[in-house]
C-alpha cells in the first residue's frame, strides 16, 4: 500500500530546496521523491510547480498530469490546469489539449482523485489549512515499501515542519500504474 503525501513548510523557498535533498538520500524508498513536486505559493498568492520531468520516459508526462489534477482538486489552482495543458502539449504537440478537447478541465485523472480522495477528507483540509501564500510543500507518492514506516516519517519529519498523509490502496495504486502507462 503506498502513501499519498503534502510535506508542508511556512518558508516558500524550502520546499524545492528539501525535494532536492531528499533525491539525494541513500534511503530505499527515496527514488519516489523523482517524481515528486514541489510547489511554492509567494506573498501574493500565486503558485509555481518545480518538477523534473524525464523527457525519456513517458510516464514523465502521465505523472505530470497526475500532479497537476491532484493539485486542482486539492488546492483548486489555476496552476494545475497549465500543468496539465503542457503535459499534453510535450506529449502530442501537433494536438489539442485533451483537456481542452473535453471542454473543461475536470479531467478523467481530477474526477478519479476526488473519487479516490472522498475517504480522505482530513487529507484535504489539512493540506487546505496548512499550505497558504508565502508557504510550499513537496507532494509525493510514497510507493516503495519500506518495513518500518514510522522510522520513514521520522527520517522526513527531521526536515521541518508538517507532514500530512493518506493511505492509497492497492486498488488505487493498480490504477495509477495503470495510468502511468499512458493512453
Amino acid at each position: 500500500m503506498s502513501e499519498l503525501i503534502a510535506f508542508v513548510f511556512k518558508d516558500q523557498y524550502r520546499a524545492p530546496e528539501v525535494l532536492n535533498e531528499l533525491r539525494r538520500r541513500d534511503w530505499s524508498w527515496v527514488r519516489d521523491f523523482d517524481d515528486a513536486v514541489a510547489i511554492t505559493i509567494n506573498e501574493q498568492g500565486k503558485a509555481r510547480a518545480h518538477l523534473n520531468v524525464d523527457l525519456s520516459r513517458s510516464a514523465a508526462i502521465q505523472w505530470a498530469r497526475l500532479w497537476g489534477s491532484l493539485l486542482n482538486t486539492l488546492l483548486f489552482l489555476p496552476l494545475a490546469e497549465i500543468m496539465i495543458e503542457a503535459a499534453d502539449g510535450i506529449a502530442e504537440p501537433q494536438q489539442p489539449s485533451r483537456a481542452r478537447k473535453c471542454g473543461s478541465f475536470q479531467t478523467l485523472e481530477s474526477r478519479w482523485w476526488q473519487e479516490s480522495l472522498c475517504h480522505s477528507e482530513n487529507f484535504k483540509r489539512d493540506v487546505a489549512a496548512l499550505l497558504s501564500p508565502g508557504g510550499s510543500a513537496i507532494f509525493a507518492l510514497l510507493r516503495q515499501t519500506d518495513p518500518d514506516p514510522v522510522r520513514t516519517l521520522r527520517e522526513l519529519r527531521n526536515y521541518g515542519d508538517s507532514i500530512v498523509h493518506t493511505n492509497i490502496t492497492a486498488e488505487q495504486d493498480a490504477k495509477i500504474d495503470r495510468f502511468l502507462q499512458g493512453p
